[in-house]
């Protein structure tokens, strides 16, 4: 490259604000997707698709919006599913994110800018302890994926002919909950396991520790080490207003939007169904509908004040600094 055009694009780069650095570290996500979804391996053979599809589901998944037009499980190959949790899982935890663990893994040192972007990428007040935080999101992003891809795949082998598609199931099953990036290669989202009270639960757990927020989530691990080493500190642990807010506010949104839906589909939509499955189906739709993507019944059958609700709650959205 020649030096005088190296010099202007560096002088460019240090003009940036935090705020337009993460807008073209957002576009620059967008095209790597398209490179790695357009890439021959990554959808079948005899599948024909145009760019706009291919744009529009580089920017789902980098947004983890979970719109598609057309079918991810008739579209791509088992590599192309691969890709897609890529792209879901490093949007999901925040692009700056990860760029902060790809230096500290490369042992270079983290300037004041980069402390600012992660500052703002994810929300924070301060940019004292941004890496130990960084680092702490992710461990505990994976883990949680990782534990819950383990536990669906070894139970979807009731579900599915082999152990490799079960287990395969599992794990995009677990980053797409997780992650709240709502895509699914069942073809038909949750609605095979609609009864199977273990699945929904555990979807249910995944979509919640994914959209309450990473400072709740680090909190709570902290509060948990807290409490496996009590012995040796007198101090009491406090939850900063930021969690007990946060935290009350969802499962306050998650009891309102179960409670309409009861109310407004016991009689039409859940008419007929056992009591606990109208319990769980009206748990589960208030929970995903807040940025999960996912379902385990067909919305369509919905009153409009159910759709009403849904709209409310979707308008709502997950908790700050979440996935």
């Amino acid at each position: 490259m020649d030096f005088a055009l190296q010099q202007r694009i560096q002088h460019f780069i240090r003009k940036l604000t935090p705020i337009q650095s993460l807008v073209i570290i957002y576009f620059v996500a967008v095209i790597i997707g398209i490179i790695l979804l357009g890439l021959p391996w990554s959808t079948k053979g005899n599948y024909d698709w145009d760019f706009t599809d291919l744009v529009f589901m580089a920017v789902s998944c980098v947004s983890v919006t979970g719109l598609t037009t057309v079918s991810v499980s008739d579209t791509f190959t088992t590599f192309g599913y691969f890709m897609i949790m890529i792209l879901v899982q490093v949007s999901g935890i925040g692009l700056m994110s990860l760029h902060i663990a790809m230096w500290v893994i490369l042992g270079k040192r983290i300037g004041f800018r980069e402390r600012q972007l992660v500052v703002r990428d994810q929300n924070q007040t301060t940019m004292q302890g941004v890496v130990k935080y960084i680092r702490e999101v992710i461990l505990i992003i994976v883990s949680i994926e990782l534990i819950g891809a383990l536990i669906l795949g070894l139970y979807y082998t009731k579900y599915f002919p082999t152990f490799g598609e079960a287990m395969l199931q599992g794990l995009f099953g677990s980053v797409s909950a997780t992650t709240n990036a709502g895509f699914d290669i069942t073809g038909e989202s949750l609605l095979p396991f609609r009864g199977d009270l273990f699945v929904v639960f555990m979807q249910i757990l995944l979509l919640t520790l994914g959209a309450i927020g990473f400072p709740v989530l680090v909190e709570v691990r902290r509060y948990i080490s807290y409490r496996a080493t009590r012995q040796a500190t007198r101090q009491p642990y406090h939850f900063s207003l930021f969690t007990k807010l946060t935290a009350s506010t969802f499962f306050i949104l998650v009891l309102f939007g179960m409670v309409a839906l009861l109310l407004f589909e016991w009689n039409q939509s859940f008419k007929g169904l056992p009591i606990d499955e109208k319990l769980v189906d009206a748990l589960f739709q208030s929970v995903t509908t807040r940025n999960g993507g996912l379902t385990t019944i067909d919305i369509t059958s919905f009153s409009q004040a159910s759709i009403f609700v849904l709209s409310l709650l979707m308008f709502i959205g997950a908790s700050p600094s979440s996935v």
